[in-house]
């Protein structure tokens, strides 16, 4: 019984979810969409899309077979849906209806194997692996059971294993079984950030392979420590390991996925563990080269493609955990470093200099002010002299830029799984070259104009090399064979030499990125580094005496320095990388084959609709949950389902309290904007009343209604800095009664009520750091105003006596704002102040949602005008990091947090001293039980004027 509590608090988050809307709901830009059926998959897509979404079947049902033999399970009919808006690229599964959704616009940078092939080959193959798993439900247990009533819950149990074992299992497959050289397990940018920390001192625990990271670096530790530790586990145990382990979780998921591991392989975690830490210590460090690594005074670096502003001055883009992301200018000389550009940038993070290194091209990620997981690639030009920044596209969706000629600028545009080069100008983006099989990841121009040579490079079916072109040329020279192309490896990074025909590059052939130099007049190749761990995203100085480039060191990416004295200068053989049209035909990415090529010829396509099928709930929970803060609870059932493409969704919920039965039914509708929501429900809740004759008592009050809002969220800003406005307009009719909770009998008739709400809150440059645990900066301005458009006088009964209460057409309004500040920003620590207040003419709002927890009691709960100042102030500790396997408890952090809360009633006449102050002390640990997030404090509260004290626990 090691692990029933983790699935014991699934289960009750799950149905605590469940009060709520358990199915979410998204805008989406308006497509016409069609719908390619293969034997296993649904396929959804824009008109337009015909050939990737054929390819995408045809990838996906070759690799069926092989993913099911890993990972067992079964699918029919799965939706697989695929979208063209958004340069962010990924790919996920998801329990909650089930489904998988991929971004058709490749992944930019680094993060991928280029020998799997293009983005299809890599992204289509990983998610089926968690579709598989996830469908794997075992056989006659609880999951079965819990099936019944909703397949996506049982699904969700997968949930509660660590993301290395699912990662893993995803990464494994797409390195062993879907091409020769592919998948990151192939990849030295991948394993080498492995073996760089378990060299170091920095070695990963078992947890910590395991358990995805938020606060350290790297933030895919999960995916590379869940490969090493998978590939590892089949090697030692078998090709069916994981399978079998899988389907003893899911008939006994209440141990665990460690007591899993025990069962099947014989050792529990820790001694497998020992046994990887044993075998991999038989690898061998590689020899280093002699360079400088650069001082940078911040924690958690992750610096990338550093380029020369003068022969001592860099300029590179920096993201950390204790300060903002964006391009830093660093001094040589003096190890100066400033912050010029707080942006986030493409995955790529290319950019370029102009020739007179007076302004830097590069693109940046935007986001969609309407529509959901909508990002576009923009260009953003910087001015080093004046400081100022000028956006040179808008929906332009380019990236990678480069300066051709000072008057001319080329990008890389998002195509469908490909890319395009084009010409940008203020007005226009023209089309220069593009085919559907030619993803091109970098271009850039010889910085002599006179010599008209362009190098790119491009990956055709998994063989990603360089190209030497000239701008008159360049359709006819990109068809024919690449001048680099490695049989083992792919290129990356062309920069030029600032005068002579040479190029910088790096590639991975050795089983170890490092930098080479291609002289193009001596037709030669050499290798510049030899580092252990990788080398990249080099370039020359202005004087083409030095290098600067990237190195992994431990868990972080460090810029270095190397003397041309220091260069290894060893040359490559031409039979490694040059290459003939024989060899340039022979691909690397997954084969097809010709049964399922013919069979997909005879596949069907149709146009998508929603239709009324989704109706049919997905979901049926219990539910349970207290009314307003009286220690009584109403139970009951919830039904749920949402449509396929998550624009639609309702939740219907029944339960039973006080000897009556309570409903709320809610659907939402964001198939246009700004869509609408209604909500149809009967609600019981307590409220406090006051009256001079009999004191402070308490009253049932039932509340039934129906009501309509249109929720509106805009996105001002979302680079680094986030501003946002929401506004929730909403009218409703209600009917309100009162009951004597003591006789609990009807105390008064329905009271007819037309109410308009409106509930506004505007965020304006918040900003928080990896490690922050709140918003260092930004302010946060919130108001709701509720209006009863109608009035009535309730009678109602209570000992015996008869009262009079009525309900006038009451206003009620709050508002208030939080500011933050971080005078100590680099310990992670910030300060909130928050100012908010109440006034309402009649019982709407519960004021004590302003009163801090520390108080050791209601603070004024009959008050129709309340005002409250808080502050916060956080202090993290440590961060832990760390964790279980056996036992899946994960502490990331501890913090400390100083509040105080002065509360106070302006409208009365002695408010001064009916003033309330607290003063007080958490401290809080955010942590993980499996994947599911807590974070819970212990604190003290002391009330000086009153010399109250409290001890109390909360969580948010």
């Amino acid at each position: 019984m090691r692990n029933f509590l983790v699935l014991l608090l699934l289960f009750c988050g799950i149905c605590t979810y469940a009060q709520a809307q358990f199915y979410t709901t998204q805008y989406r830009p308006p497509q016409q969409l069609e719908q390619l059926r293969t034997p296993h998959f649904k396929i959804v897509y824009a008109t337009g899309n015909d050939s990737i979404a054929l390819r995408t079947g045809q990838i996906l049902e070759e690799q069926y077979g092989s993913v099911q033999k890993l990972v067992g399970g079964e699918l029919n009919d799965f939706p697989v849906i695929l979208n063209d808006y958004n340069d962010r690229s990924n790919g996920f599964v998801t329990s909650h209806h089930f489904r998988s959704e991929i971004e058709f616009p490749p992944i930019k940078g680094k993060s991928l194997n280029p020998q799997t092939g293009g983005w299809l080959e890599n992204v289509v193959p990983h998610e089926l692996v968690h579709a598989l798993q996830y469908s794997n439900l075992g056989s006659n247990n609880l999951p079965q059971f819990i099936s019944l009533f909703s397949p996506d819950v049982a699904r969700s149990f997968h949930g509660a294993i660590p993301s290395g074992i699912n990662e893993g299992l995803a990464v494994y497959h797409e390195t062993k079984s879907v091409s020769a050289q592919g998948g990151r397990g192939n990849f030295p940018l991948f394993t080498n950030q492995f073996k760089a920390t378990f060299k170091s001192n920095r070695r990963w625990s078992m947890g910590q392979m395991l358990q995805r990271s938020s606060d350290t670096r790297p933030f895919n530790r999960h995916y590379i420590g869940g490969y090493a530790f998978t590939n590892w586990l089949h090697q030692n145990f078998g090709e069916n390991i994981s399978r079998e382990t899988l389907s003893f979780y899911m008939n006994y998921p209440f141990l665990g996925y460690g007591a899993a591991l025990r069962h099947t392989t014989g050792k529990w975690p820790g001694q497998l563990y020992d046994q990887l830490v044993k075998d991999k210590q038989k690898t061998l460090r590689g020899p280093s080269s002699s360079y400088q690594t650069l001082s940078i005074p911040f924690k958690g670096r992750e610096i990338r493609r550093p380029k020369w502003l003068s022969d001592s001055t860099l300029v590179f883009y920096g993201s950390f955990y204790n300060a903002r992301p964006g391009f830093y200018r660093y001094d040589l000389d003096s190890e100066e470093i400033k912050r010029i550009l707080t942006t986030n940038s493409v995955g790529d993070y290319r950019y370029d200099l102009s020739g007179d290194r007076s302004k830097m091209i590069f693109g940046y990620y935007q986001a969609d002010p309407i529509y959901d997981n909508t990002t576009k690639a923009e260009l953003l030009e910087f001015d080093f002299s004046t400081n100022t920044r000028k956006q040179i596209t808008k929906g332009g969706r380019v990236y990678a830029p480069t300066y051709v000629k000072d008057d001319e600028l080329w990008a890389l545009q998002t195509r469908p799984a490909s890319s395009a080069i084009t010409s940008v100008t203020a007005d226009s983006i023209s089309e220069v070259f593009s085919r559907r099989d030619y993803e091109i990841t970098a271009v850039t121009a010889h910085p002599k104009s006179h010599q008209h040579q362009i190098a790119i490079i491009a990956n055709k079916d998994g063989n990603q090399a360089l190209w030497i072109a000239r701008r008159s040329q360049l359709s006819q020279e990109l068809h024919g064979t690449p001048d680099v192309s490695f049989k083992n490896g792919s290129v990356f990074d062309p920069e030029w030499h600032p005068d002579e025909n040479k190029l910088l590059f790096s590639s991975d052939f050795t089983g170890i990125q490092q930098l080479y130099e291609f002289n193009l007049d001596e037709n030669t190749i050499r290798e510049m580094t030899n580092t252990p761990f990788n080398a990249f995203e080099g370039s020359y100085s202005p004087d083409g005496q030095r290098i600067a480039f990237i190195r992994q060191h431990k868990n972080e990416r460090l810029p270095a320095i190397l003397n041309q004295s220091d260069f290894l200068n060893k040359t490559i053989e031409p039979d490694k990388w040059q290459t003939s049209e024989t060899t340039t035909t022979v691909t690397t990415s997954p084969v097809v084959s010709d049964s399922v090529y013919a069979q997909s010829k005879h596949w069907e396509t149709d146009t998508y609709t929603t239709g009324g099928r989704w109706l049919k709930p997905r979901t049926i929970l219990p539910s349970f949950k207290e009314v307003g803060n009286s220690n009584n609870y109403q139970a009951g059932f919830a039904l749920h389902s949402n449509s396929l493409l998550a624009d639609q969704s309702y939740s219907a919920e029944f339960t039973y309290f006080k000897d009556r039965s309570w409903y709320e039914i809610t659907y939402q509708n964001k198939s246009f904007f700004p869509g609408f929501k209604a909500k149809l429900y009967s609600e019981p809740d307590y409220l406090a009343f006051e009256q001079e004759d009999r004191g402070l008592f308490t009253l049932l009050r039932q509340n039934r209604a129906l009501s309509l809002s249109i929720p509106l969220n805009v996105r001002l800003n979302n680079n680094i800095y986030s501003s946002s406005v929401y506004i929730e307009p909403e009218i409703r009719y209600s009917q309100i009664r009162f009951f004597d909770t003591r006789e609990e009998l009807p105390s008064s008739d329905f009271s007819d009520l037309a109410v308009a709400n409106l509930y506004s809150q505007f965020n304006i440059r918040l900003q928080q750091n990896i490690r922050d645990v709140q918003p260092n900066t930004g302010i946060t301005l919130f108001s709701e105003i509720e209006h009863y458009l109608s009035d009535r006088e309730l009678s109602f009964a209570v000992n015996n006596g008869e009262i009079q209460l009525t309900q006038p057409q009451s206003t009620a309004l709050r508002a208030g704002m939080f500011s933050y500040f971080s005078p100590l920003r680099r310990w992670n620590q910030s300060f909130r102040v928050g100012l908010q207040g109440l006034t309402q003419s009649g019982l709407i709002f519960n004021n004590q949602s302003l009163v801090s927890d520390g108080f050791s009691e209601k603070v004024l709960p009959t008050a129709n005008n309340l005002l409250s100042l808080s502050t916060r102030y956080t202090i993290p500790l440590a961060f832990a990091d760390n964790g279980g396997f056996l036992l899946p408890f994960y502490l990331k952090n501890l913090y400390l947090v100083a509040f105080s809360n002065s509360v106070t009633s302006p409208a009365s006449t002695n408010w001064y001293e009916r003033s309330r102050s607290v003063f007080g002390l958490q401290l809080r640990m955010q942590f993980r039980i499996s994947n599911l997030s807590f974070d819970i404090g212990a604190g003290y509260g002391y009330e000086p004027t009153r010399k109250n004290h409290q001890f109390f626990i909360d969580s948010f």
